[in-house]
């Protein structure tokens, strides 16, 4: 492995581990969040829950979409755009003055969380080849690992010695050696195939139903199942994660082939 490929594999398990970090660091920062943050529209246990699922739900409802945008326009440029965003946000999320702030920001650093996922792992697959690979991937994998069961250790260190802010300040020196190590050293590469015609009727219904499945039973427990909204949102989802199969068999260009399906591999 070369310095070229060091820095590559340095930057794609960066990028990954932040994202996989904040899905877990935030739940020892929750309590201390709901008594230091004022919030008006959420109750504090409501808002405790936002700030840690608004991150997934954004998260795993464009990481399709995230893959199918590096493709075309360049896995190097998405993830540079998903690392600035990331660090952008994080910087929202530790400056919050609010609940519904942080809410908001956890869920715009989601959005960016999905750029970097598929991003490192496309980056890793054009990098490396053969046996290299291999231990490319396993090497971001172990990392991965590593880092979602640290976080709430690291989380909570960081809780009580400095402030739950720190939990999300830390990513940015993170972001700023990323950064780095991908404009000095990550080759761009596309998916050449790629025709620019991006699902995004699939897209939105991907996030209907992860977004309608998700929030209704949040909401719903929130609110005791009293309030009708739940309901609705979790028809929605229903309907469009019935609905998802059908539009892409008919798209010209859509998000999920069916035929991936019919891949052993």
């Amino acid at each position: 492995m070369n310095n070229r490929e060091r820095w590559t594999l340095t930057a794609a398990v960066l990028g990954s581990a932040i994202v996989f970090v904040d899905s877990t660091v935030v739940n020892v920062a929750l309590p201390r969040i709901g008594r230091e943050l004022p919030t008006t529209l959420f109750g504090v246990l409501e808002g405790q829950s936002y700030v840690y699922n608004g991150y997934l739900l954004t998260l795993s409802a464009l990481l399709i979409l995230a893959g199918a945008l590096s493709d075309f326009y360049g896995r190097r440029r998405m993830f540079l755009v998903g690392l600035v965003g990331f660090g952008a946000t994080s910087v929202l999320c530790g400056a919050s003055p609010n609940m519904e702030f942080l809410v908001a920001s956890r869920v715009l650093q989601g959005a960016a969380g999905a750029l970097l996922v598929p991003g490192s792992l496309a980056i890793l697959t054009a990098t490396f080849t053969g046996e290299a690979q291999g231990r490319a991937f396993g090497v971001w994998a172990a990392a991965s690992a590593a880092t979602t069961i640290l976080g709430p250790f690291v989380g909570g260190i960081l809780v009580d010695t400095l402030s739950w802010r720190a939990a999300f300040l830390i990513n940015v020196p993170l972001v700023a050696i990323a950064v780095w190590a991908t404009i000095q050293h990550v080759a761009e590469t596309r998916n050449e195939s790629a025709s620019g015609h991006f699902d995004w009727g699939g897209a939105g219904v991907v996030a209907i139903a992860v977004g309608g499945l998700s929030f209704g039973a949040i909401y719903g427990q929130q609110r005791d199942w009293k309030d009708p909204l739940a309901y609705v949102a979790l028809v929605a989802g229903v309907v469009a994660t019935i609905a998802f199969p059908f539009l892409m068999a008919r798209s010209r260009d859509p998000l999920v082939p069916l035929d991936l399906f019919r891949s052993r591999n």
